[in-house]
This record gives C-alpha cells, sequence and structure tokens, in this order.
C-alpha cells in the first residue's frame, strides 16, 4: 500500500479548498445514466467584468445569494469550473452579467455540494469507520462523488452497509489492495501496553521513526504466516509493518497497522 502521510488524521475529509482533488479529462469527465458530469460551452453571453479565478470565496458567496443549485467550484488550467445542478438560462444569464467570458466554464452536474455533504455526514454520524476499517472519505468536486478510502479486506462487508446509508450513485471506491512489500521494516524500540501500541526504529535510521496502534482489523503473523498476537511482540524484535491509512505527520509519526509480520521476536 502507499504510505501517505497528512497534517491530522481525520475520520471524514472534506473539501474545504477549491483546488483541484485530481484532474479532470477533457470535456466529459465521467459519471452514468444516474450521475452526470459535463462541462458546458458556455454559450450564454453577458457584460462580466470580474476574473474569478482571483476570488472563488465570492463565486460561492454568489452563488448562495442566488440560491443558484450547483456543486462547488474547482480551478483547472487558469480558469474557474463551476459545478450547476440543473443550470437554467437564468442562472448562466446572471453569472455571464458577473464574471468576464473566457475566465470560467460551467459543468452540468447532478449532485449539490449540500446533497454530497449530507451524505458524507451519514458516514461520520454512525459508527462505521473502527468497525467497517474505512480510511477515509472525501468530496471529489470534479468527479460530482464522494470517494470512499478502504483496503480490499473490507470491501465485501462495507459496501452493502455504506449503501444502506448512501445512494450509490453518490459513491466512488478507493480500493487499496495490500502490497507485496511493507511500508516500514525495523526493530521495536518500544511497547506502549496501555495503548496498545509499538515504536518502531526504522532500518536506516536513528531515531524511532513511528508509533503504530492496533485495532481488531489489524492482522498479525510470523515469518511463516502463522498468527501471533500483541503479546508475542518484544523490545528489540525485528517487524516487517504495512500502514492502514494515512499517517500523522509528527515524531515520531503515527499510523495504524494494516499488516505485521514477526521477521524474529528479538
Amino acid at each position: 500500500m502507499k504510505r501517505m502521510t497528512i497534517t491530522v488524521l481525520l475520520a471524514v475529509l472534506l473539501l474545504t479548498g477549491c483546488g483541484p482533488r485530481m484532474e479532470p479529462s477533457d470535456n466529459v469527465q465521467g459519471g452514468n445514466d444516474n450521475n452526470i458530469v459535463q462541462v458546458t460551452d458556455n454559450e450564454v453571453k453577458g457584460s462580466g467584468t470580474i476574473d474569478p479565478v482571483s476570488e472563488p470565496g465570492e463565486v460561492r458567496g454568489f452563488l448562495q445569494d442566488h440560491q443558484i443549485a450547483n456543486g462547488d467550484i474547482y480551478l483547472k488550467d487558469g480558469l474557474l469550473y463551476i459545478n450547476l445542478v440543473k443550470p437554467t438560462e437564468n442562472g448562466e444569464k446572471l453569472l455571464a452579467d458577473r464574471y468576464k467570458s473566457g475566465t470560467y466554464k460551467t459543468v452540468r452536474v447532478t449532485h449539490s455540494i449540500e446533497e454530497l455533504q449530507a451524505a458524507q455526514d451519514k458516514l461520520g454520524d454512525q459508527d462505521l469507520f473502527s468497525r467497517l476499517n474505512l480510511y477515509s472519505t472525501s468530496i471529489d468536486v470534479i468527479k460530482n462523488k464522494i470517494t470512499i478510502s478502504m483496503p480490499d479486506s473490507s470491501e465485501a462487508e462495507a459496501k452493502p452497509e455504506i449503501e444502506k446509508l448512501i445512494d450509490p450513485n453518490l459513491i466512488e471506491y478507493d480500493i487499496q489492495k495490500l502490497s507485496e512489500t511493507p511500508d516500514v521494516v525495523g526493530t521495536i524500540s518500544k511497547i506502549d501496553n496501555e495503548s496498545h501500541r509499538i515504536l518502531v526504529l526504522e532500518e536506516g535510521k536513528t531515531e524511532p521513526s513511528y508509533w503504530f496502534s492496533f485495532n481488531d482489523h489489524s492482522e498479525m503473523v510470523d515469518s511463516t504466516g502463522g498468527s501471533v498476537t500483541f503479546d508475542d511482540l518484544k523490545e528489540k524484535g525485528k517487524v516487517r509493518v504495512w500502514i492502514n491509512g494515512a499517517v500523522m505527520d509528527s515524531f515520531p509519526g503515527q499510523a495504524g497497522t494494516r499488516r505485521l509480520e514477526l521477521v524474529t521476536s528479538n
């Protein structure tokens, strides 16, 4: 699994900026019969003089003040893209009379940002992250969907539970397979029995690198694949660790354990 570092580890991640989460393809950016995402040609002309790229917050305020249903905004290639839900000629005219031609594009989408946030909040209100071993959720403004990240070992159980709460058309899954190579190889420097975690000195480092915590979904094996428990871990034991989700940006770093292989006990 690819190692990720973030400043703060959150159960639910909300998109608060207007920068792109990922690069969209040209024109039609995906979707299905129930999820349209299509850049329009901005055929409505107007007298706008404001460059929206320099004032994205003002654009959000304008959309809200004029009750223009939207799926938020994002930047790409020097233009501001405005996601519109069921765009009307009147709404497009309001935009054209405020914002300079050639500085923005409108995108026809299915879901409003409020709808996406409400759906994401349902995940936050439920005790699903720990029970189903989910990594994170985020709102992908470009795809007009919620992205839910999880290990492939959680997929079979998690998807039906999630789709009881949220319309599947709102969701894109990021299923992360276990890589053949571990994220960290090192030795155990300290064992915190009270917090159920270990401090690991990564190979090639001079100071302990990571605190690794464990939950009910953490897999623990020895070098032959046999099962081991937390009580089998000893200081100076060599371990190979696969990280569960993201790494909290601290020193030492803090992360969950997806899989731990105990190479030698001491």
